[in-house]
């Protein structure tokens, strides 16, 4: 008892130990992910004519360019229509916004330092749809030969300008929605600075297809080695994540060797997959054209939430809970079809990625998904230890995985929240499987500890064996000599009815005068008689032949014990009517007692054992029938039926009490006062192990048997609908 509470005590500190290790890493790489992948603004001055001073960059570190940016609402202009809207002859000026703020909401949030600058004109407020112009002029030192732009992200088409030449192209810029064309833009540029040093950047957008327009994403100026770190590092970020998904793919391989279904790692490596493949599709790391990058990246991260689904789906065997059990093919047919309606809808009409609908029907299906599978896992952790803490806290962190792609932020070193999340996935698994593995091999080692000590055991129980074989063999040189002497009595028992038989014909063939009516039947009767007897011998002997062979099958089914008993009960208690033997029958009212059996040699073995009891009990003797269920784990593993046969007849004596199961075997008091071939029982043996149930005797000379059968219960009830099979 002492050592079962260690034991559990140690469970707890260890799953709380896991919980606080978790909970640390989770603030530790937060405040991580926070402090080195945000994108900040950069403190810098500007000159009177408005341009970005850039005069004492020289270390090529990167140099945020989120404030001093002009925007011209609902206008597309050229470097040159802006410098002539500037001159003090224009013929015309354009209303534009000053001290802009780039943001993830584009043109919809220009910051509250904007100053709109609108000679007189009206101007009309930023939607979702709609063109704009971005300007911005840096100014260097004139000996910077070149800088790099980064632009990580445009909503939905972009022209480019540098010093006053286009220098990229994203898709088709038009205020005309027949013309646009979208894409996602991102890009990397090197630019010259004239010889005084400026650089003149000028983006033209356009956006008819996406909740947010314009610049999404603050573009950083930097030299090509500071941008190449920035890039190299998200690819050495999702490397990582590669190098995970590699050791669990080989490690899990040979773990899950020991795995009754490796179906849970099969699901978890395809999800783990499509969770590294959607930030390796990220517009940042791998531009394709068209709407190609959307495209893959939400058909991706559905297939991530499908799968993450069916690795919980996979987590739980069958029949350990019947709400689950109860909606298993409703569940899995209900997510299957979503799933492939979502992404038949997006892969037949692409133009549905952008809206801002299909970003909120995405939503829903992410959370939905994932709260289920959070529900199902507490749900479930009542009855399952193993795993316990892992599950409980991975099912919520995939589903603030799956919403985190959701969160526009400006990220730095192209490390998205979301790859941030699955990198801390991945590493708690790792650790929990080492955790674990560390402990089974010290429960190995102790085992192996167990078995040395056990080897050491066997061998003296060997040497106790060899002698006992010796034993047996002597008893077997006695069983030999019993059935030589029952096949005697089968021999007798078969030619005593035969004869009997014979005398009667010779009785009626040889009679002088005509029979009687009533001597011929008395005659035919008792010829009947002997032939019936005859036949069931023969029938025993058949049926336990066929029994011990390999050849002969069951079937099983579920079948109540309460009832198949209590019928026999009814039908002997009925021939004890008028006499003074009492037979009784006591059984559970609220339990059907059920096994899985084949009803019609079942019905042999209790029939067999009453009709024995019946035989061998004196005319005002007792026969009890008791059937009830018990706790049997050592010897059928756990829930158990029992049927109980006592009497209080002849008895069997204590040294053939061992025996009395054996073939053609018979106690040397069984024929006192009744006949019988010694197969009976013997034929009940076979049956009861073609169920792998048991049954021995009890017995005292004198004073009566006691019959145990016993059964593994069945988990069927005849209460509920039977669950159809896979």
């Amino acid at each position: 008892m002492a050592s079962h509470l260690q034991d559990t005590d140690k469970k707890r500190f260890s799953t709380g130990f896991t919980v606080i290790v978790l909970i640390i890493l989770v603030v530790v790489l937060s405040v991580l992910f926070l402090t080195i992948n945000r994108r900040r603004g950069s403190d810098f001055s500007y000159t009177l004519s408005g341009s970005v001073n850039l005069t004492e960059w020289a270390d090529g570190r990167p140099i945020i360019l989120k404030d001093g940016w002009e925007f011209y609402p609902h206008l597309l202009l050229t470097p040159d229509m802006i410098h002539q809207s500037r001159q003090e002859d224009a013929r015309e000026e354009y209303p534009y916004y000053k001290n802009v703020r780039i943001s993830t909401d584009g043109w919809k949030d220009l910051g509250k330092n904007a100053e709109l600058y609108s000679f007189g004109k009206p101007t009309k407020e930023m939607g979702s749809y709609g063109v704009g112009t971005y300007r911005i002029e840096l100014l260097l030192d004139p000996d910077v030969d070149y800088m790099n732009l980064n632009f990580p992200s445009i909503g939905q088409a972009a022209t480019i300008w540098i010093n006053g030449k286009a220098a990229r192209h994203y898709g088709v810029v038009s205020d005309n929605k027949g013309i646009y064309q979208s894409t996602q833009v991102s890009t990397n540029l090197q630019v010259e600075p004239t010889e005084d040093g400026r650089i003149e950047i000028v983006v033209l957008c356009a956006n008819f297809s996406s909740p947010y327009g314009g610049i999404l994403c603050s573009p950083c100026a930097a030299s090509s080695t500071a941008i190449g770190v920035i890039e190299y590092s998200g690819r050495m970020f999702l490397t990582v994540l590669c190098a995970f998904w590699v050791f669990f793919l080989f490690g899990g391989y040979y773990i899950s060797r020991t795995f009754a279904s490796r179906s849970k790692l099969y699901f978890f490596l395809l999800m783990f997959l499509a969770e590294i493949l959607y930030d390796i599709f990220a517009p940042t790391l791998s531009l394709l054209s068209g709407d190609w990058n959307m495209l893959i990246q939400t058909t991706l991260i559905i297939l991530a939430n499908y799968f993450s689904y069916l690795f919980y789906y996979s987590l739980y065997p069958r029949r350990t809970s019947k709400f689950f059990d109860a909606i298993r093919y409703v569940e899995l047919s209900l997510f299957s079809m979503l799933t492939a309606f979502y992404l038949l809808t997006y892969w037949c009409f692409p133009n549905l990625l952008y809206l801002s609908s299909s970003v909120a029907v995405n939503l829903v299906l992410l959370f939905v998904t994932g709260a289920f599978n959070i529900f199902r896992v507490f749900y479930m952790a009542r009855d399952f230890e193993h795993g316990r803490p892992l599950y409980m806290l991975s099912a919520p962190l995939v589903l603030l995985m799956h919403l985190a792609i959701f969160i526009r932020q400006e990220y730095y070193l192209y490390i998205s929240f979301h790859a941030w999340l699955t990198l801390f996935l991945a590493v708690g698994y790792t650790i929990y499987f080492v955790v674990d593995y560390v402990r089974t091999y010290d429960k190995l080692s102790a085992n192996n500890k167990s078995l040395a000590d056990a080897v050491e055991e066997k061998t003296k129980y060997i040497t106790r064996v060899n002698q006992d074989l010796l034993k047996n063999h002597e008893k077997l040189l006695e069983n030999e000599e019993a059935r030589k002497k029952v096949m005697s009595n089968v021999s007798h028992d078969l030619r005593t009815p035969i004869t009997a038989i014979r005398g009667y014909i010779e009785l009626m063939l040889n009679a002088k005068e005509p029979l009687s009516r009533e001597q011929e039947v008395q005659y035919l009767s008792n010829m009947h008689t002997r032939s019936v007897q005859m036949e069931q011998l023969i029938s025993d002997l058949v049926q336990l032949t066929r029994m011990e062979s390999e050849n002969d099958t069951i079937e099983l089914m579920p079948i109540s014990v309460k009832e198949m008993v209590g019928d026999l009960f009814q039908l002997y208690h009925a021939e004890c009517e008028g006499t003074d033997k009492v037979i009784t029958f006591t059984a559970p009212e609220d339990d059907d007692l059920i096994i899985d059996g084949d009803p019609k040699k079942l019905l042999r073995v209790f029939e067999n054992i009453i009709v024995n009891a019946m035989k061998y009990t004196k005319d005002d003797g007792r026969i009890d029938i008791t059937c009830h269920r018990y706790d049997d784990p050592a010897m059928l593993g756990g829930n158990a039926v029992e049927v109980l046969v006592k009497d209080n007849g002849v008895g069997i004596p204590a040294n053939e009490v061992p025996y009395v199961f054996d073939r053609f075997y018979r106690a040397e008091n069984s024929g006192i006062n009744k006949t019988g071939s010694g197969l009976g029982l013997s034929i009940v043996k076979s049956v009861m192990d073609k169920h792998g149930g048991k049954i021995w005797a009890e017995s005292e000379e004198g004073k009566g048997s006691e019959f145990h059968i016993v059964f593994k219960a069945s988990s069927f009830s005849f209460d509920e609908e039977p669950e159809d099979e896979e």
